[in-house]
């Protein structure tokens, strides 16, 4: 008989009911719970010989923790007709058009999107992701220069957990949500990424490598900290 090693549940806490996936795990061996920004989901993983009973009570008593974690990203910011952002250093109103055409402008106050079968919202993915893409390349090979350091492939992420990564390909990977932070942020998640290629670690030789390429360095992480959470809320519908 096959043994069960996971069990979905809802854990009640304030006005929501979050979702929870118990799941044994034979190389655990104390009791770990996360929150998965993404689906919204809260997941506690526990050694196989605690009961799935234990393992729900556990998150019990830490469900204003599973909270928190909630109504930081929560209500979740879908990007639609109306929605106002921060693109490219101005707030913009998205405004959806139905014509006999398919494309995407700004103004100085709004974003246009016009489908002429209404799937403005992919078209509007699309076009924010492209136009992320050359500003990220831009940037990249004018910091690759200062730096002396090469690159391979740029790519993309939809990451919860981190605005930036970089591997030993010499592949840079950027969060798609830094699309509406302001220039100088992104700057500085493309430098951080790139001096890594230098230095691998986060030793005082780095921030300072750091710093040389970009000034607003601390002025972008405060920023970060103030806002991370309104970026993470932003999804496509």
């Amino acid at each position: 008989m096959k043994i069960r090693s996971e069990k979905k549940v809802h854990i009640s806490a304030g006005k929501h009911n979050i979702p929870l996936l118990v799941r044994k795990n034979k190389q655990s061996k104390n009791y770990k719970l996360t929150f998965d920004k993404k689906s919204l989901k809260a997941l506690i993983s526990i050694p196989k010989y605690i009961t799935f009973i234990e393992g729900i009570k556990f998150a019990e008593e830490h469900k204003d923790w599973l909270l928190k974690q909630l109504e930081e990203i929560y209500p979740i910011n879908y990007i639609s007709d109306g929605t106002k952002l921060l693109f490219d250093d101005e707030i913009r109103e998205v405004i959806f058009l139905n014509k006999d055409e398919n494309r995407v402008y700004t103004t100085k106050k709004n974003i246009y999107v016009i489908d002429k079968k209404s799937a403005h919202s992919k078209r509007l993915q699309t076009w924010i992701k492209d136009e992320l893409h050359k500003k990220i390349s831009s940037i990249v090979t004018s910091l690759s220069n200062q730096l002396d350091v090469k690159t391979n492939n740029i790519k993309l992420s939809n990451s919860f957990s981190s605005w930036g990564y970089c591997n030993s390909n010499r592949d840079i990977s950027i969060n798609w949500r830094l699309a509406f932070s302001p220039n100088y942020v992104l700057k500085y998640i493309i430098a951080h990424e790139l001096c890594h290629l230098r230095e691998f670690n986060h030793g005082k030789n780095f921030w300072s490598l750091v710093d040389s390429v970009c000034p607003e360095m601390q002025k972008a992480i405060t920023w970060l900290k103030k806002n991370e959470n309104n970026l993470y809320k932003l999804r496509f519908n």
